[in-house]
This record gives C-alpha cells, sequence and structure tokens, in this order.
C-alpha cells in the first residue's frame, strides 16, 4: 500500500503511534522536525495560541493516502498548524491520530478535523490515542479506511 505517515512528537508517544500505523499499511514514516528544538514549555506557551505555527523543515508529500500524528496540546500543536498553512495536506486524503493525556481532547480534536477540511484536506478519520496506547480496533479500522 502506498501512502505516508508523518508525526511530529516530543515525548514519543506520537512517533510510537506513527511507527505502528506505517508499519500496519506499509507507508513511509515521515518525521515533522522543526527549524529549532526549544523546551517542553516553549512548545506550551506557543500552544496556548490557536492558529499560530511554528516553522518546519521542509515535508513534501507526494501521496495522496497520509496519516499525521501529533499531540493534544492546550489549543494548538504549532508545527502541524504550520503545515496546514503551507498547504500540505491539501487535496490529501487524511488519517488524524492525536496522543493525548486528558483535558478537553475531544474539542482539540474536533478543531483540527475542521482546521484541516479548511485547508483543502479529506479527513477519512479522527482518533484519540491516549499517550502511545493504540487499541486494535482503532488500527482495523484505519486500515479498512486506508485501502479505500
Amino acid at each position: 500500500m502506498s501512502g505516508s505517515v508523518l508525526y511530529f512528537s516530543f515525548t514519543g508517544n506520537s512517533k510510537k503511534i506513527a511507527r505502528t500505523l506505517a508499519e500496519e499499511v506499509k507507508a513511509k514514516l515521515i518525521e515533522i522536525k522543526p527549524v529549532l528544538n526549544p523546551p517542553y514549555i516553549f512548545w506550551l506557551s506557543l500552544s496556548f495560541f490557536p492558529l499560530l505555527g511554528f516553522p518546519v523543515n521542509d515535508v513534501r508529500i507526494k501521496d495522496y493516502r497520509v496519516a499525521v500524528c501529533f499531540p493534544k496540546w492546550t489549543f494548538n500543536c504549532p508545527p502541524i498548524t504550520e503545515l496546514l498553512k503551507e498547504g500540505v495536506f491539501r487535496g490529501k486524503k487524511v488519517f488524524l491520530f492525536i496522543s493525548y493525556a486528558g483535558w478537553k481532547e475531544k474539542e482539540y480534536a474536533d478543531f483540527y478535523e475542521k482546521l484541516f477540511e479548511s485547508f483543502g484536506a479529506k479527513v477519512q478519520l479522527v482518533e484519540l490515542v491516549k499517550r502511545d496506547e493504540l487499541k486494535s480496533s482503532q488500527i482495523v479500522r484505519f486500515k479498512n479506511l486506508w485501502m479505500l
């Protein structure tokens, strides 16, 4: 199967999820790397500003199918928002996997689903994953939709 699984991970939870998904559908695994590597308190501060991006190294996706794994921070994940603003996901079939530890994760997921769609992505699936505890039912849903 062709496609890409992108991830941004500060603690490693989203990376673990992304690696599992990429292996399941035999997709390319691509890390989203910010141009700087600031400490967590910096990211936390930026996450209070919805729609604020943060520069990342060049990411180009030729595949139509793209899974995106990223953490649930306060209101925003700046590297993901930056890629949306750059149009990286426009016209792509997108599967979102958001790792979280708790606190309004459903609202965050709804916000990002709408945001991806407003930037031209075709969101197929939104999954919330408690830390890195990807459930087999989530993998099955993902694989079934990925193949369509």
